[in-house]
């Protein structure tokens, strides 16, 4: 089915499915009936979701089922499981129901975006270069380092573009003429300090500098000023913005604008595989492309699941992205993307009202008619925040971000959005108040175990027929649509991990949307030591508290029998919540973080040539980074020495060959020889950045790797195997922590009783 048809199912069928299925979905029913029907579709979908080749009509039929199900459980929730039994009670009851409201309305959501993720090929590129739009690369910095920007800067110049057609621009808002004239001489001189650095960067590079008066608006207005500064006819000297070019001066106004975040490397075909959409569709304002992140967060890495499970962003961009993609809603993300600059200029620019300008301009100009595009396709590397407490700024700043569109720019009141659209872009900012849900899904239990709080009045057939079924096949049906990009019950941990530290962020953008500001996310951050992250002492006193509650539940089970249903549930649900917080205590065992250069994991042919000699051994690479590369020999005669030169020969996806001078700095002979090289010749530092970061075959291979789908007992068993182990590593730094303060604390004591009495002493 073509994307055209889509869309004509979409309008006219969707509504009428949805309008059925909440008919049929109030209709009374006995118990009996009721676990008869919930159970038949369960089986009846699951077995659906096992043939292999799923046509539309398929998906969609299991998709109605989940969406059946879900709904009789909601009507069955609101109808007959609410009561006043008394004021904390129904505080208690009334939290719970709105907090389980709002995760099965974010679910449907979920099944609406995903009914038919659509896959886009890039468009051929004309012949005719004369026919290619120009292109201008804005790479916004504020306080990353100068190595993270000049390897972005590096990659864009080799893009395969036709050069003549391509501006690269360094936007830099570190170094204003505020910055620079801060009455602080430290940071004025820091300010002064990267502002030469940067310049200098750029004229090695022929590229262009761009600073500006004032740090107005954060990214956005960073972004602005460069693109009016880049707009026909404006002069620089109208404005107060600082542009110095090297090389051949650009001609302003470029037809389309890329934006790249300076930790955001592309590959070199990026542009022959997205410029083709704007020649297709003259009303496309956008082609959006995947975020890879060469490290882990911190909670992949603390777990030491990022090589063997799907990375957290890429059930966004590996499937849900492809889904707002069909319902022509797929939005800009900040970086990675192209825009057209006739519509950003029509829309005034970036949109600058809230701190996530990306989403906001997205929906400026889809309310104006224009359209969007996601290409499935990794071609942007980037950096994830190294630490935890970094990873929580990130997030906090797209919280608030999204929850100030819903409030200041109420998608349902747009003008000019389609009512799918209206859909897709409530249910993107609806998202992030997953952190309250969380919150009192955790402590839920425990009312009920600890105090006696009724918060979920229903009987045990009542769980069996309703509550079972929907919580099942929910899971069943994640498992089904996300399953290659998230494996089983990894939401719950990422989202546990970090619902207590947005709750504040979240209730402060409720009470005063116009307050939050823009703050950057620090990258790049190292780490000389594994810590523990004090954040987890609430993850400690949460483990205590359900551990209380299960030895209450076993009393009330005991001495009150006729409970025993509510007991047993909620004893359930708080072990649940315990393999949850055992797994969140182990994410935030912050590991040692001392590499100069990340390593990406790989699986190249190579060619190892020993200098001054004609021999040479077939090899194969296991990890390459700017820094060097791991080599696994497929020979065994061979083993060199440490310090010895060896030359690399190898070849990426596209057929380049490359030849690297390296020094090998280790040997292992365990299993197989593997030895670890780096790059000893710095002039070669252009052609390392293309060939670590300029082929998107290994990104997409290294994707691949990742895409088993795992069951739910699997997955579960895995994620408790993980968290138990994290953990294990989180309670021994910590009383190590301790135990060396203790020591500390004892010494400084005895320094104090010793000196302290001397002077005593004297004074006598």
């Amino acid at each position: 089915m073509r994307l055209e048809n889509h869309k004509l199912f979409s309008k006219l069928s969707t509504p009428l499915i949805i309008l059925i299925l909440i008919f049929t979905s109030s209709i009374y029913l006995d118990m009996f009936q009721q676990a008869i029907l919930a159970y038949g579709l369960m089986i009846l979908g699951l077995l659906f979701t096992k043939i292999k080749k799923q046509k539309d009509y398929l998906r969609i039929f299991i998709l109605s089922i989940g969406l059946f199900i879900t709904l009789r459980y909601w009507i069955f929730r609101t109808f007959h499981t609410l009561g006043y039994t008394g004021f904390f009670d129904s505080l208690a009851m009334t939290s719970l129901y709105i907090a389980e409201t709002y995760a099965i309305v974010i679910y449907l959501l979920g099944i609406f975006v995903n009914l038919n993720p659509i896959k886009r090929t890039p468009p051929p590129l004309p012949e005719d270069k004369k026919l290619l739009p120009t292109v201008d690369i804005f790479i916004p910095t504020y306080n990353e380092s100068e190595e993270i920007i000049k390897v972005t800067a590096i990659a864009c110049k080799q893009l395969r573009y036709p050069q003549d057609k391509l501006n690269i621009y360094i936007l830099d808002d570190g170094a204003t003429f505020q910055k620079r004239n801060d009455p602080d001489s430290e940071k004025s001189s820091s300010a002064w300090k990267r502002y030469e650095s940067l310049k200098t960067l750029a004229k090695e590079l022929e590229i262009n500098y761009i600073t500006r008066e004032k740090n107005e608006h954060a990214k956005a207005g960073n972004l602005n000023n460069a693109l009016w500064l880049t707009s026909e006819g404006y002069k620089v000297e109208d404005g107060k913005s600082e542009w110095f070019c090297y090389g051949k001066p650009p001609k302003r106004g470029g037809d389309l604008i890329v934006v790249l975040d300076c930790d955001h490397v592309p590959t070199v075909d990026f542009l022959e595989n997205t410029v083709g959409f704007f020649l297709k569709d003259e009303k496309l304002f956008l082609v959006q492309t995947p975020h890879f992140f060469i490290n882990p967060t911190p909670i992949e890495k603390n777990l030491g699941t990022y090589v063997e499970t799907p990375g957290e962003n890429e059930m966004f961009y590996g499937e849900i992205h492809r889904g707002l993609d069909f319902w022509n809603s797929s939005f800009f993300c900040g970086s990675g993307a192209i825009l057209r600059r006739k519509y950003l200029e029509e829309a005034q620019g970036f949109s600058g009202r809230t701190i996530t300008e990306d989403a906001e301009t997205s929906l400026t100009l889809h309310s104006k008619g224009y359209n969007s595009a996601y290409l499935r396709k990794p071609m942007i590397c980037g950096l994830s925040p190294e630490t935890f407490d970094d990873f929580i700024t990130q997030r906090s700043r797209w919280t608030q971000g999204m929850i100030q569109i819903l409030l200041l720019k109420n998608p349902f009141k747009q003008k000019g959005l389609r009512w799918y659209q209206k859909l897709c872009y409530t249910n993107n900012c609806i998202f992030w108040f997953f952190g309250l849900a969380r919150v009192i899904f955790i402590f839920a239990p425990l009312m009920y175990l600890l105090f006696s709080l009724r918060v979920y009045n229903v009987s045990i057939e009542q769980i069996l027929s309703y509550a079972i079924p929907h919580l099942f096949y929910s899971l069943s049906l994640s498992n089904y649509l996300y399953g290659k990009v998230r494996h089983p019950f990894f939401s719950e941990v990422f989202e546990s991990a970090q619902s207590f530290f947005l709750l504040f962020p979240t209730i402060g953008v409720l009470l005063n949307p116009q307050k939050p500001t823009f703050k950057v996310t620090p990258k790049g951050t190292s780490l000389k030591q594994s810590v523990v992250n004090m954040r987890v002492l609430i993850f400690y006193i949460l483990l205590v508290l359900c551990i209380a509650g299960i030895f209450a539940g076993i009393n009330k089970w005991i001495y009150s029998p006729l409970e025993r249903g509510a007991v047993a549930v909620c004893i359930s649900w708080n072990l649940f919540n315990i393999a949850m917080i055992i797994a969140c205590i182990g994410a935030l065992y912050e590991l040692r973080q001392i590499r100069r250069f990340h390593r990406i994991e790989t699986n190249e042919e190579a060619l190892l040539i020993i200098p001054n000699t004609l021999k040479s051994f077939k090899a194969s690479i296991k990890d390459i980074s700017l820094g060097g590369m791991a080599l696994q020999l497929k020979e065994q005669a061979f083993i060199p020495f440490l310090g010895s030169n060896i030359e690399v020969v190898t070849w990426d996806s596209y057929g380049k060959q490359y030849r690297f001078k390296t020094t090998v700095k280790r040997v292992s002979t365990d299993k197989a020889i593997t030895i670890g090289c780096s790059f000893n010749d710095l002039n070669d530092f252009q052609e390392i950045v293309k060939f670590v970061y300029g082929d998107s075959g290994r990104w997409e291979k290294f994707w691949e790797r990742r895409e088993i789908q795992k069951g739910i007992l699997s997955g579960f068993i895995y994620l408790l195997r993980i968290g138990f182990v994290s953990m294990g590593r989180n309670i021994r730094g910590l009383f190590k922590f301790i135990f060396s303060n203790l020591i500390k604390f004892n010494f400084m004591e005895g320094l104090w009783r010793r000196y302290s009495l001397k002077i005593f002493r004297s004074k006598i």
